[in-house]
């Protein structure tokens, strides 16, 4: 295996040349030369003199067999990756001075494996969150608040992928990512803090480690769309099944809060049409989670051909 460096900074990207530009030239701006580079991008034209211009020390990985599959394209990152910390930020943001150093800090305790960094919206009032950041209750619904300011690095159930950041070994452990969550890859963020905590081990949300998301279009349809509410509700199913069995009471408990939230919509037109939407999205997820699930959790390593390749690699 090549020499390993102190960090990776992953970007998969689909499309959006603009926004990776952008990206790139904040990134590069805000980490020292010593951080390595890696972008996997599934576009149809080759962007490898775009990104050379701006970081000549690179790693550019051109794959069309991963458009439209996020979770693959990150693992597709992490065959290239060198880094003893591997960090993942989207294509849309735009990284913080500061971030660097925040990221590693957060990784001077031992004990914690996985770091999710505070990122911005630009909405009045985010930097204030009254729930716990980054928690699955009780009921399956997840909060949230990474966009909150907290007083010091705080424990976590959950992250964001945006801006988020593994140790090599457990991603070597874990197999890397679980690579199909289709459609808008809802939840394979959260999947992958989940099997983290299954291991027993420590994530962290770090309110230091700023990114500003600008949001970039989707390539297909529109964040919030219909599309996008249904493969909410059947990635989400698929991701309290295998975390918690599709027998799991907060999988049960998560159903009655979706259809309860129904008489939240206003107008008989919009209950009956959120009541469509939910219906629809998890007779979806039903189909998907007993193809994908068990009555029990999924071990969090995964023992697949891919997932026993990308061990190796990072291995």
């Amino acid at each position: 295996m090549a020499e390993t460096v102190p960090l990776s900074v992953c970007i998969v990207t689909y499309e959006r040349r603009d926004f990776l530009r952008r990206c790139l030239q904040a990134l590069d701006a805000a980490v020292t030369d010593d951080v390595e580079i890696v972008v996997v991008d599934a576009s149809a034209a080759d962007a490898a003199d775009l990104v050379r211009q701006v970081r000549p020390s690179a790693v550019y990985v051109h794959d069309r067999l991963v458009a439209g599959w996020m979770t693959r394209a990150r693992n597709a990152a992490l065959r290239h990756a060198r880094g003893e910390i591997i960090s993942f930020l989207d294509d849309d943001v735009v990284v913080s001075p500061g971030w660097q150093h925040a990221v590693l800090d957060a990784f001077a305790d031992p004990a914690v494996v996985a770091v999710a960094g505070r990122t911005r919206n630009g909405q009045p009032g985010e930097e204030t969150y009254d729930l716990p950041v980054g928690r699955l209750l009780p009921d399956g619904s997840l909060t949230e608040g990474f966009a909150s300011v907290t007083a010091s690095i705080v424990d976590i159930d959950h992250g964001i992928g945006a801006n988020m950041s593994f140790r090599r070994a457990l991603l070597a452990r874990l197999g890397g990512f679980r690579d199909d969550y289709p459609g808008t890859a809802m939840r394979e963020d959260t999947d992958i803090y989940l099997r983290v905590r299954r291991l027993g081990g420590k994530a962290v949300f770090s309110p230091d480690a700023v990114v500003d998301h600008l949001p970039a279009p989707h390539v297909k349809g529109r964040r919030f769309d219909t599309r996008y509410k249904l493969y909410a509700r059947r990635n989400h199913m698929v991701l309290l099944a295998r975390d918690g069995g599709i027998r799991s009471e907060s999988l049960r408990r998560w159903i009655a809060r979706e259809y309860a939230a129904v008489g939240d919509a206003p107008g008989l037109f919009r209950k009956v049409r959120r009541w469509g939407v939910t219906t629809a999205g998890i007779a979806w997820g039903s189909t998907a989670m007993l193809r994908q699930a068990r009555w029990s959790p999924l071990p969090p390593e995964r023992t697949d051909a891919a997932g026993n390749e990308i061990r190796a690699a990072l291995s």
